[in-house]
């Protein structure tokens, strides 16, 4: 939504880089007076609809107020199209089809799209990445994420000390719609990584040396927030730390200890896993003092596992998966104590790459554990088609299987994203190929929201999906989402390139979107968090935007996050706590409309919920250690003064169900998420 005064600063350059120094102060400058103002109530009415999309395409005469600003992002992506089309064939976005069943038919829908409603999202560009975002992951107590991509060629972001030198991380503000480079030592391309209890963040395994920059195979690289004491405000790469073995596309995993599980992997780059390179073993983090563990699951799982799927599960066991089979997995033996059923169908991993999720613990269904598995290439052939199925099983039952379910359409690398009101969205994809350079085609535009609550028995009917509004943007290999604090979801990358110059039907992408779910265009406001410290963010709209501090306490400088004047939300294991929250509906106006229901609720959600979520570390369609926990509401005091009500809220029970560390909380009212704010897990 373009708002604001250009003003005669804005210059299209001549090179790649001035072209998006452009675009990014363009989206900079119209973003600063209205970033928030789409997520409130008592401002939609007086919103203009004016979407990128609609600044790019739409042909038709528009209001003179908005003429400049559109013909000057107009300028500047014709100048970047011709710019790109010197070095690759670049198609242009192209406006949706009137015909809706014509698109659906391409992509074999079941169900017809019901056309452009609010209610079924909508899409926003924001800035531009500076690098390929094919890593990526929030840094914690802030509102802002960290980007990763391999060594390139070409990239948009330049190391300040040497404007000749390219960067390949950045870290992106949220806020501003701003990159600042990083620097990395060490070849992150197709590493994994995963967070310390601290809110440090760690990126691990990696590539072969290039350029500038050393091989990165048993790298450890570390990156905390700026305001952390000591913090180098950059990644810090120690040479004293590493992994005991290379691991390209391994796995982390969260346990609860705050430990991180690492597996799997291969000792080089490969189109699929074999014998000769894969590395069949597991290691813990920290120490890392002993040799890793020999792990004969990956050798029987062979070709199909890199990147092998991993859940922690709230009896502090893992849910593995890799190929068509999956296994729990024990933390204190370490050893496979249940082997589950094979999922029907194709194998799920690289390179046919389908999605996982583990969906949301409940107390109303007393923390069952279910897992959900969804999309994949049917065969290894450019021209297979994706796999239009998913499976969900509950790895802990006595009699667990898998139980199938239909998606609308086909859909292959899926990015399956928690949202804080407990559903899942699937972004990003192909509906034909497989995972890797130059494989894929038949771009999958639609997101689908997937309501994991719905009961059984409508699972023939396939009432959990529901198709949400298009992107115009493809997003192939290398592509990520991840929700952030205000309830969207940000969505980038994509490059299915070996370099980002290669002449491509697909070229490297460096816009960055958000998708605005349904529930941001609710009829009633959301509800709002009453705060007394805006916790490392900063608030555009603090009497609308604001949370209640849980507990308030000055950062530790020992445990190495905060600087000691930083405030923290700190909420401990199995303990309770208040927070004020205002409702606007009416309808919370007793305990027992705003309690969890006694003895479990099966798979509905309550009417009020308090939920944590970790939106994880995500590659590869590989969203690692992402959940979300709901607590148990216990308590509820209404009409507290000023208006506001309190909710009295038992924290998680253990770090089985959330490991401790930083989490994005919110509550939901009515299927209707508030803003999030981070708070900080920890044991009693």
């Amino acid at each position: 939504m373009w708002d604001g005064n250009l003003g005669s600063s804005l210059i299209v350059g001549t090179d790649a880089s001035s072209l998006f120094d452009s675009l990014n102060n363009f989206v900079r400058t119209n973003n600063a007076n209205n970033r928030h103002q789409h997520l409130f109530q008592e401002s939609r009415e007086q919103q203009q609809d004016v979407r990128f999309e609609n600044v790019l395409l739409e042909e038709e005469p528009v209001e003179e107020e908005q003429d400049g600003q559109r013909g000057a992002l107009a300028s500047i992506l014709d100048s970047v199209y011709s710019f790109a089309a010197k070095k690759v064939r670049v198609t242009k976005p192209t406006k949706p089809t009137e015909d809706d069943n014509e698109e659906a038919e391409q992509h074999e829908l079941r169900f017809q799209y019901q056309g452009t409603s609010r209610h079924l999202g909508q899409w926003d560009l924001v800035g531009v990445s500076g690098v390929s975002a094919m890593h990526a992951t929030l840094i914690p107590n802030t509102n802002k994420i960290v980007f990763l991509e391999k060594v390139e060629k070409n990239t948009h972001a330049f190391l300040t000390e040497n404007a000749a030198k390219f960067s390949f991380s950045v870290e992106y503000d949220i806020d501003e719609s701003t990159f600042r480079p990083l620097h990395t030592k060490t070849n992150q391309f197709c590493s994994a990584g995963g967070y310390r209890p601290d809110g440090t963040i760690v990126s691990l395994g990696g590539a072969e040396a290039q350029a500038d920059v050393i091989e990165g195979w048993n790298s450890l690289r570390f990156l905390s927030s700026c305001n952390a004491t000591h913090s180098r405000c950059d990644w810090d790469t120690r040479d004293d730390i590493t992994l005991k073995t290379g691991r390209w596309y391994p796995t982390v995993e969260a346990l609860a200890d705050g430990r991180l599980f690492i597996m799997g992997g291969a000792t080089r780059g490969a189109s699929m896993n074999d014998k000769e390179i894969g590395v069949p073993s597991w290691e813990l983090y920290p120490p890392l003092e002993s040799n890793p563990t020999h792990f004969a699951f990956l050798d029987e799982t062979l070709p199909y596992n890199l990147y092998p799927m991993a859940h922690l599960l709230p009896d502090g066991n893992l849910f593995i998966f890799a190929n068509t089979r999956g296994i729990v997995f024990s933390t204190t033996t370490w050893s496979i104590i249940k082997n589950l059923p094979e999922l029907p169908g194709p194998p799920r991993n690289y390179p046919l790459s389908g999605g996982s999720v583990l969906l949301p613990l409940r107390p109303e269904s007393n923390y069952e554990a279910e897992i959900l598995i969804c999309g994949g290439a049917t065969e290894f052939s450019s021209h297979g088609k994706g796999q239009d199925q998913c499976g969900r099983i509950k790895p802990l039952a006595k009699d667990a299987d898998w139980v199938m379910e239909d998606m609308p359409m086909g859909r292959m690398m899926p990015d399956m994203t928690l949202l804080p009101d407990g559903s899942v969205m699937m972004f990003n994809g192909a509906n034909r190929g497989t995972a890797g350079y130059g494989r894929a085609k038949d771009p999958v535009l639609h997101p689908i929201r997937y309501q994991p609550w719905e009961s059984q028995e409508t699972v023939q009917a396939n009432s959990r999906f529901t198709v949400q509004n298009p992107s115009y943007i493809p997003r192939l290999y290398h592509s990520i989402a991840m929700p952030v604090l205000d309830g969207r979801v940000m969505v980038a990358g994509s490059n299915p390139n070996a370099n980002t110059l290669d002449w491509s039907e697909y070229p490297v992408e460096y816009r960055v979107e958000m998708f605005s779910p349904g529930y941001m265009f609710s009829d009633v406001p959301r509800p709002l968090l009453k705060a007394e410290s805006t916790i490392g963010r900063t608030i555009q709209h603090p009497e609308a935007l604001s949370i209640q501090t849980l507990q308030e306490t000055k950062a530790n400088p020992e445990r190495g996050q905060g600087d000691g004047d930083t405030a923290e939300n700190v909420i401990s294991f199995d303990t309770v706590f208040e927070v004020e929250v205002q409702f606007y509906s009416g309808l919370i106006t007793s305990e027992s409309q705003a309690v969890t229901p006694k003895g479990g609720n099966g798979n509905k959600p309550s009417r009020v919920q308090v939920n944590l979520m970790n939106g994880g570390f995500v590659t590869h369609s590989t969203h690692m250690s992402q959940r979300l926990v709901g607590l148990e509401v216990v308590g509820y005091i209404p009409n507290r003064e000023g208006g506001l009500d309190r909710l009295k809220v038992k924290g998680p029970r253990d770090g089985a169900l959330t490991p401790p560390g930083w989490y994005q909380m919110t509550v939901v009212e009515n299927g209707v998420p508030s803003e999030g704010t981070w708070v900080r897990v920890q044991s009693s």
